[in-house]
């Protein structure tokens, strides 16, 4: 496949986002059913907030402290039935600083992912975008989702649509077809990069009574518009699979296949797929799973147990396999099962949506938009994640526990012209992180939150580095009248290792919904 031309790498995102942005909002409204409350709902909302920082700066030698003042409209919108259905979170964020007014600036954020049912139960629309400023390096400058750092250079732009048709061949085969194009850009020698991602797959699991089958095939073509860098690259990847149901409940899958990718600038490589896995439901509100196959990077795992009870909530999950900073940028929130069971479990005590998503974002170490494990750079990369919580739900207090470990291998040529990315230091990065976190109702219109977190970022390969961090938040909120609600937060964090600094942060903040 021929590489597309560098200026049609270069799309305006911010008009074709703010666009994505309205149109979200006016299809949530204006479609059939909303009159429906429980089907959608849609919330501006304005909010303004006042913050002393005593190092403004992340200075090792101490900083300056300063005060700010921010201004920031925005709306949330939550369609959960309907033709359309999806969620957005959008704010323009207006920031002054009271001595360093060089820092002033007004910027867009948002995070939003959308389905159009085009042809009933056949043919959707999916659509995603993203619009943040947040720190790219595990090594340098403040950790990841601090809403201080807001420099331009830090700023990062995706959009993607495509089509997605699903389709059966008889009562028991079905399959989908999709195709997703998304274009990412951004400051500080982020590339502007096109993906673009053909997935196919068919199967009938019960074809033969006990014994069925699967075949799938994808393809993803992935081309960069800035000289100097990994240019263009393809992956191609086609598997059998064989399913065996030893009982309703357990399930067993053998696979076999291939795959192929030019990661590598110097050769493509290609490989056979040979795996296999299993499906196992004991109970209605436990989930295992678990696949292996040895793949042309090495062995690729995908384990998952998710497990929920009435007072608490365990997830744990293992994975290997290749990535890269686009698909980090797309996924949703609501599609991690860690996020969802607590986030369903928690609808009987907060039945309000917006502040449900924010109590579960908090407790979990999400930011307060996007993914939490946002891992930025413009080569492609083996990743090897493990993640496990537990969380105990009493009637007003709920307690989670959440440990995380990343490690991801750079694939292809070495990283240059961008020194943001840890891939034009090292070949390999590590993270490692542990969140304690505590919500705690005082009364039906007060919240007092806690947390406490810990990280080691580890850098290996011509030079090798570490930093650690460790961060804590204390914060109460208060619902002072039917549309308007107030906070207070404390934070402190301390950096060392190759960023050191220490800071504390005071933050009052009040929101107005309509």
């Amino acid at each position: 496949m021929v590489p597309m031309r560098t200026r049609m790498l270069r799309p305006k995102l911010k008009p074709v986002v703010t666009a994505f942005c309205a149109g979200l909002a006016f299809a949530a409204i204006s479609l059939p059913g909303v009159a429906n409350a429980q089907s959608v709902e849609v919330r501006p909302f304005v909010s303004a907030t006042v913050t002393y920082s005593d190092n403004v700066g992340a200075d090792a030698q101490g900083g300056d402290g300063d005060l700010s003042l921010e201004v920031a409209p925005g709306v949330s919108v939550l369609r959960n039935s309907g033709r359309f259905r999806g969620n957005l979170n959008a704010t323009v964020r207006n920031v002054a600083y009271m001595s360093e007014t060089d820092r002033n600036d007004s910027f867009l954020t948002l995070n939003g992912h959308g389905q159009f049912e085009a042809v009933e139960k056949t043919l959707f629309i999916d659509m995603d975008a993203s619009m943040s400023r947040n720190n790219r390096s595990a090594f340098f400058g403040r950790a990841a989702g601090d809403p201080q750092d807001i420099s331009s250079d830090n700023a990062t732009r995706m959009f993607g649509i495509g089509p997605r048709l699903n389709f059966r061949l008889g009562p028991e085969t079905s399959g989908t077809a999709s195709y997703m194009t998304r274009w990412m850009s951004g400051g500080g020698g982020l590339d502007n990069r096109r993906d673009s991602e053909l997935n196919a797959q068919v199967s009938n699991p019960v074809q033969f009574g006990r014994v069925g089958w699967g075949l799938s095939y994808s393809r993803s073509e992935s081309d960069s518009g800035r000289a100097g860098t990994t240019g263009s690259s393809s992956e191609e990847t086609m598997r059998g699979t064989l399913y065996v149901t030893v009982t309703p409940q357990f399930r067993l899958r053998g696979i076999v296949g291939h795959e192929r990718n030019d990661y590598d600038t110097a050769s493509d490589d290609s490989s056979s797929i040979v795996g296999g896995g299993f499906d196992w439901n004991p109970t209605e509100r436990t989930t295992i799973s678990g696949t292996t196959e040895k793949r042309v990077f090495g062995r690729g795992y995908d384990f998952m147990f998710n497990h929920r009870h009435a007072l608490s909530n365990w997830n744990l999950s293992y994975s290997r396999d290749i990535s890269s900073s686009l698909e980090l940028l797309g996924a949703d929130v609501f599609r991690d099962p860690e996020f969802r069971l607590l986030y369903d479990a928690l609808e009987r005590v907060i039945p309000d949506p917006f502040l449900r998503e924010a109590v579960v974002r908090r407790l979990l170490g999400y930011p307060a938009i996007g993914p939490r494990d946002l891992f930025l750079s413009n080569a492609r990369f083996v990743t090897r994640n493990l993640t496990g919580s537990v969380s105990l739900i009493g009637v007003r207090n709920v307690l989670t526990l959440s440990l995380q470990q990343s490690e991801r291998s750079r694939l292809g040529a070495e990283v240059t012209g961008n020194p943001q990315d840890d891939f034009a230091r090292f070949d390999d990065v590590k993270t490692r992180s542990a969140t304690v976190a505590l919500s705690h109702r005082l009364a039906p219109q007060t919240s007092l939150s806690a947390s406490l977190t810990r990280s080691r970022s580890t850098g290996s390969g011509t030079d090798g580095s570490e930093t650690e961090r460790t961060a804590f938040s204390l914060a109460l909120s208060k619902q002072l009248g039917p549309n308007t609600s107030g906070g207070l937060t404390y934070r402190y964090q301390r950096s060392e290792g190759l960023s050191d600094f220490i800071e504390n942060v005071i933050t009052a903040t009040i929101s107005v919904s309509f």
